[in-house]
Parts: C-alpha cells; structure tokens; sequence
C-alpha cells in the first residue's frame, strides 16, 4: 500500500470541481496535497492518521478574499452611534470610523499589534477559513503602513492561518496630512512599498474616499509598476469606478451595492471576480445587494466577511454564506462556491487551493453536520469540526 501523511474516509464530499460531490468518499493526502480523491472503499492507502468522517460533510477551507484583521482597538462603541440612526459619514465625521482605528494602530507597538491580530487569526481558523486576505489602512502613514504589512507576513508565518497581503494605503485621506502630498507618497514610495511587500494594491473610492480621478491616477500607476489590482467600488454610491477598475484588468471589485449596467457590462468583458460583502450591509442595515445578475451571467463572484472593527466585525464565513441565501439570491451550491474557489480566484490562487482536487494543498474542513444545506439553516453556528491546513491537523 502507499504510505500517506493522512487519510480522511467514509465522508460526504462536495468538491466544489467538476467532480461534485462524492457521496461516501475518502481523500488521502502526502507532503500538504491531495494525492487522491476518490468514493468508496480505501484499499490502496495507509496511514497512521486516519479519520473516520462517520458520513460527515467535508468541504474545501474557507478563503475570506477580503479582511481588515490587522488593526489595534476596538469600535464596539460605534453600535451605539448606529442604533441612534447615525450613518456611516456621520460616525466618520465624529471622529470614528476609519480614523478611530487609524488613530489606534498608530499608537500600537508592533509586538501589541500582532498580539491583537494573531487572536483574531485564531477565530478565523476555529470557523474554518484556512487563508485570509488581509489589508493594511490604518496607518495612512508611511511607518504605521509597513507596520501593519510586517504584521500580515508574520501571521502567515506564526500562525496557521495563510495570508495574502493587500496594500491599502488609499484608504481614506489621513486627517493630518494634506490630500495632494498624500496622494504624492502614494504614487511613489507608497507604490514601491507594496511592490516589495504585497501581492495587491487596493483603493476605497466611494463617498467620504477617494475620487474618481484619484483613484485613476493610482490604479494606472500600480499597473504600471506591475502590481496586481483590487478595487473598493460602489459601497454607498455608483461613481463609475467600478468600470474603471474592470477596464484596468483589477482581479476583483468589492462592495457592489451600487453598481450600473454599464459597469456590470464591463465586469463582464474583462472577467473581474465580483465580491459581495453581505455582513456589511446587516451590520450597517442597508439593503443587500441582488448578487443573481452576477450569478446568471457567469462571473465568479466571491463572499468575504470584509471583517473590519466598525463596519463588520464578524469573522465567519457560514455567517457570510447563510446572509448571501437568504438575501442575495445565492443557492446553497453557488455561496460554497463563491467562498472557497471563487474567493481563491479574487487572489489569484486557484491553481492552489479552493477546492478538493488531486494535486491541490489539503486544505480541508470537516464539519458536524451532513449536509451543505445545514450551513446556511444553523445561522450562527459554527459547524467546523475539524481544520486540516496543508495536511496538517489544526
């Protein structure tokens, strides 16, 4: 027989590949990938570590495409200011928002920052995402900017949690700085940070953000120097950014609360991965966006958590899944999908993971429950049992 690092038998696969699901199926995985999957009986592997799924459902790791999970602080406070009818703007106005968390990265020491991150690594992992996005922004400084991307490399490198790091250093304009020498940093110093730092660069244009014309100016720029593109577009209003970013080939575009036909038309051509962020639109109580014209035309959308201290601060994904059925106009099949493979492919990583597949990194969740639907139904409920990250039992 072949000796193998790890088995998992008698489990109710979804693949999410062209294979489906596999009703009574066994994975055997060597050296952090699949080597085989398969349904049936196990007559050709060994290992000393076999688990029993017992019929259980087992499903890809979670891929959260879009966090906000290295910051200092907390903006728990801020429910209050919602509660009171307070928006968005009008919080940010106050001196919360962005500028809170802003002002409290700054003043944390890298040790403390990573602290604080690395605990939220752990929730991620406990409710089965196995890699995260994660972007800077919160400093909106130069120092505080290559703090919190050293933080994002060091978890991917400390903890079991993988990451991607994103660069966003335009992600409001800092309160102490004048916009024109902000933007300056960013075109050049902040370009060449996250050159040597991070596999994206991303930018907020959105009332309250970044213009339209700024945000041009810094997307043709990154794509100059050969930086890959993400985009926050279309959150509170539809400024035309969105088709501008598709025009530019960004890998994907996130919020797309608002968003027009004409945008939707370009996202089309230029195949961007479309990532709707359900958990914003619960906790700021706006109206979901309909994810089905999406879905029908045959984009890879993406769900994400955009888990951040004020807008949403909420790291699971079935949360993220159960929303996206009940109010988006995902099924069940297509919110698994739009977690693990299509959120991989909104970070260029579908080569790798996202899926159950031979010659893949085994990353795998095995969970308490039988069937995919379950997921969504038990809103709130964590139903990962048990975490493989690269073959490895968590």
């Amino acid at each position: 027989m072949i000796s193998t690092d790890l088995i998992i038998q008698n489990a109710h696969i979804i693949t999410v590949s062209a294979r489906g699901e596999i009703a009574n199926g066994c994975i055997a995985i060597k050296d952090e990938i699949i080597i085989d999957i398969f349904e049936g009986e196990n007559k050709d592997y060994h290992s000393e570590t076999v688990i029993d799924a017992n019929g259980k459902l087992v499903i890809p790791g979670f891929v959260d495409c879009h966090t906000h999970l290295v910051h200092a602080g907390s903006r728990a406070n801020e429910l209050q200011y919602r509660l009171q009818g307070m928006s968005y703007q009008e919080i940010q106005q106050k001196g919360g928002g962005i500028h809170a968390s802003v002002r409290d990265t700054r003043a944390a020491a890298v040790e403390e920052l990573y602290q604080q991150s690395l605990e939220r690594a752990k929730l991620c992992i406990k409710h089965g995402t196995t890699t995260a996005e994660i972007k800077s922004g919160y400093g909106l400084e130069p120092a505080t900017e290559k703090k919190m991307l050293e933080v994002i490399h060091r978890i991917n490198d400390e903890s079991d949690l993988e990451t991607v790091a994103t660069f966003l250093g335009p992600h409001v304009y800092p309160q102490d700085r004048e916009p024109e020498a902000y933007l300056d940093w960013l075109l050049h110093e902040g370009l060449e940070l996250a050159k040597e730092q991070a596999e994206f660069v991303d930018i907020y244009c959105d009332v309250g953000a970044y213009s339209y014309a700024d945000t041009e100016k810094f997307l043709k720029a990154a794509k100059a120097k050969g930086i890959s593109l993400k985009i926050h577009s279309g959150q509170f209003e539809a400024l035309g950014a969105t088709g501008l970013a598709a025009d530019l080939s960004v890998v994907s575009a996130d919020h797309l609360d608002h968003v027009t036909e004409a945008e939707f038309d370009a996202m089309l051509r230029a195949g961007t991965v479309p990532v709707f962020l359900p958990g914003c639109s619960y906790y700021l109580k706006t109206a979901y966006p309909d994810a089905r014209p999406y879905l029908d035309a045959g984009m890879p959308v993406a769900l994400a958590t955009d888990y951040n201290p004020g807008t949403c601060p909420s790291l699971s994904i079935p949360m993220m899944m159960s929303l996206a059925v009940m109010h988006m106009g995902f099924t069940p099949d297509e919110a698994l999908t739009a977690v693990t493979l299509n959120a991989a492919k909104a970070l260029k990583q579908d080569h790798l993971i996202g899926s159950l597949e031979k010659g893949k990194q085994a990353d795998i969740l095995i969970c308490e429950i039988g069937e995919l639907d379950d997921i969504i139904a038990m809103f709130g409920v964590n139903a990962v049992s048990t975490v493989v990250k690269k073959g490895l039992l968590i």
